[in-house]
């Protein structure tokens, strides 16, 4: 039974593999997006958490933030996590629009 489940969730997270909804390739104008930290004349899009690697992070911020329509990001907190031996930084972050 142990095995018929474990081969359930492989199967599930491979079938999902595509299921992230949003653009996952980085292009030259995502470079563009920058942190804010004075948001008064910025429109509030929504918030977000992203899990990366620190060497990454901001990419992914980047990545996230295009995909959710803004041009700016404020990072709320950056935390640092291992896992089996792997560092991963949790993200949060509030998407604006600003320019």
């Amino acid at each position: 039974m142990n095995r018929v489940a474990a081969l359930c969730v492989v199967l599930a997270m491979i079938a999902c593999g595509g299921c992230a909804t949003g653009n996952r390739e980085f292009t030259p104008e995502m470079e563009k997006i920058s942190s804010v930290s004075d948001t008064t004349n910025c429109k509030f899009i929504k918030s977000m958490y992203t899990e990366t690697q620190s060497y990454n992070m901001i990419k992914y911020v980047q990545l996230n933030t295009s995909n959710a329509g803004g041009d700016s990001y404020k990072i709320i907190t950056a935390t640092d996590e291992m896992v089996m031996g792997v560092n991963i930084r949790k993200v949060n972050f509030e998407v604006y629009k600003c320019k």
